[in-house]
């Protein structure tokens, strides 16, 4: 499994909390926290707090056993949740990232967990 995507919820939300973050709203398919972008819905707020937000931007198209989906909804209806664990095969065209906005400006974006940034270093 791909620990930069996917992780136990407990796991993620230690995660967060390591960073200074509050505990994030993430889907969980088959006992997983999911926190590859491209599972949610554009706009999407990952987690808050009083001056920043964490949300979920851009378009997504991917190419999983010979078809091409606009979203990854469309290839989980399918092929069903199952289909996480085959996520090595999965081929990402066009991605969504993770952005950071402070007081509504734009300050970084990332798209796996190892990119979590601190808090701290964006005074969020």
């Amino acid at each position: 499994m791909d620990l930069k995507n996917f992780i136990s919820t407990d796991a993620l939300r230690l995660l967060f909390k390591l960073n200074g973050w509050s505990a994030p709203k993430t889907i969980e398919i088959e006992n997983m926290g999911i926190f590859k972008p491209d599972f949610y819905e554009t706009g999407h707020i990952l987690v808050a707090s009083n001056k920043a937000t964490i949300q979920a931007k851009g378009h997504t198209i991917v190419k999983y056993k010979n078809n091409t989906y606009e979203d990854v909804d469309s290839l989980l209806k399918e092929h069903g949740n199952i289909a996480v664990f085959d996520f090595q095969n999965w081929t990402f065209e066009v991605e969504k990232e993770w952005v950071l906005f402070k007081d509504g400006e734009w300050m970084t974006s990332f798209t796996t967990l190892d990119k979590l940034p601190k808090r701290t270093k964006f005074r969020c």
